[in-house]
């Protein structure tokens, strides 16, 4: 079973640094790689840096399952705890991302 302070720093990794990691990666896409069309970039950034900020699927769970992993009280106890700050997290992420596509469009 995991522990509590690993399953608060499961979901720090998850709704902290990984939308940093994929507004990160959008910015520095953005800036060296790739020329989107311009009626297309905002939605295109949009929805490459939301794919980041969202909680855990509960795909996951079933992967788990199938694996036969005596993990599985410990995942579904982490994604549980994810939806209950996603409220909180996920508005602040999304409006950070919100506003950088708008930016970027």
């Amino acid at each position: 079973m995991l522990s509590n302070k690993t399953m608060i720093w499961i979901v720090i990794g998850k709704m902290i640094i990984m939308p940093l990691v994929g507004i990160v990666s959008a910015l520095i896409l953005r800036t060296y790689f790739w020329h989107i069309p311009d009626d297309i970039d905002g939605a295109f950034y949009l929805v490459l840096m939301i794919v980041f900020i969202t909680p855990t699927a509960n795909n996951v769970m079933v992967m788990v399952e199938l694996s036969g992993s005596n993990t599985k009280e410990g995942i579904a106890r982490v994604i549980v705890l994810e939806y209950a700050v996603a409220p909180l997290i996920l508005s602040l992420t999304m409006t950070c991302v919100i506003g950088l596509a708008s930016v970027w469009s």
